[in-house]
């Protein structure tokens, strides 16, 4: 719902991207239940607690969006 708004009022936008920690599959489910598709995944991407984590890339473009 908040991706259809922000397609909506910002008709330049092509695409939003979102990244997940790949051990945190709630929130991949939440975002492909949003519409965002799995690109993949990013190895030692980010720097947290102390250690090099791999984190999943999803993207939603505005061409997947449907309009209400």
């Amino acid at each position: 719902m908040v991706a259809d708004i922000i397609f909506d009022e910002r008709p330049h936008l092509e695409r939003l991207e979102a990244l997940v920690d790949v051990e945190n599959l709630g929130s991949q489910r939440v975002l492909e239940k949003a519409g965002f598709q799995r690109e993949g995944v990013l190895r030692k991407y980010i720097f947290l607690k102390g250690r090099s984590r791999d984190v999943v890339m999803f993207s939603l473009l505005s061409t997947d969006h449907c309009p209400t």
